[in-house]
């Protein structure tokens, strides 16, 4: 393991552990293999391995640091909601067995079902943290992790509050994540190009840092028509047409939409009058 190294590191991501008694596996012993699944999962899902490395490796108040507490947060919740089936039973010769004593009593399904949604809750928030984060790096932005995110105008969960869906927020967010990757692509082919969605896209990851105040308006818009779309609910084309005008009639700000095989269907043809032309006038 690379990022939690320490069973005291650990106990700070975990509340309400009990101690270890001399002689008893300690809590990162018993989460070890756990751990190390979570931080594949992450490498492979969220952090490139060399920003991972950069991150596990950062100093107290070096420039990683901030990235360090929601990674650490993500992979420790993410470890005990996994292990949590399985860390009471104990497999005897007769079979498997559940831990307890005279001052411990079993806790409820209700209750283990109860912690294992707060984990989630809480690993899906530094999910979202993280990522927000993140996307100020542009090398994390390039990566194959960054571009999964920046593929839609919805690259952070906080696209599921907007939905009025609060619970299983990752889960959520990838089945979104494929509707929304249809609905821009017939988008991008009928109105929008795709080379201006790429350009809207680049300045949503990045938080509009960079954005014009026309591009902006242009893609709170958009996104605004797309959560219709998401909801199920019937967008009129006029709406689409009304922000290609304004595309139209500012090629300095839209450049990327103007020289794009989309403009070609909204520059009317011009009638040149020429004698061979049957319908020649004079």
């Amino acid at each position: 393991m690379k990022l939690i190294t320490t069973d005291d590191q650990l106990r700070l991501l975990i509340p309400n552990v009990l101690a270890t008694v001399e002689g008893e596996p300690t809590l990162i012993e018993k989460l070890y293999p756990y751990l190390e699944t979570a931080e594949q999962w992450a490498i492979d899902t969220f952090v490139p391995e060399a920003i991972f490395d950069e991150i596990a490796t950062a100093d107290s108040f070096g420039p990683n640091e901030r990235f360090r507490y929601p990674l650490e947060k993500l992979v420790a919740c993410h470890a005990y909601m996994t292990a949590i089936p399985s860390l009471d039973l104990v497999l005897t010769p007769n079979g498997f067995g559940i831990v307890s004593n005279q001052n411990v009593v079993p806790a409820s399904r209700e209750r283990v079902d109860a912690l294992i949604t707060s984990l989630e809750s809480q690993r899906d928030a530094a999910i979202e943290a993280l990522i927000l984060r993140l996307s100020a790096r542009p090398e994390w932005r390039q990566s194959q992790q960054g571009k999964y995110f920046s593929s839609t105008m919805f690259p952070f969960l906080s696209l599921c509050h907007r939905l009025a869906i609060r619970e299983h927020l990752w889960e959520n967010y990838q089945k979104l994540h494929d509707r929304l990757i249809k609905i821009e692509s017939v988008l991008a082919d009928t109105y929008f190009s795709h080379e201006q969605i790429t350009v809207f896209r680049n300045h949503v990851i990045t938080q509009l840092r960079t954005a014009k105040p026309l591009e902006e308006q242009v893609i709170r818009t958009l996104q605004s028509l797309e959560m219709m779309l998401l909801s199920d609910m019937q967008v009129h084309p006029q709406s689409f047409y009304d922000l290609v005008n304004i595309i139209r009639e500012h090629e300095e700000i839209f450049p990327a939409w103007h020289s794009s095989p989309v403009a070609a269907l909204y520059t009317p043809k011009v009638f040149e009058n020429k004698k061979k032309s049957g319908g020649y006038w004079l």
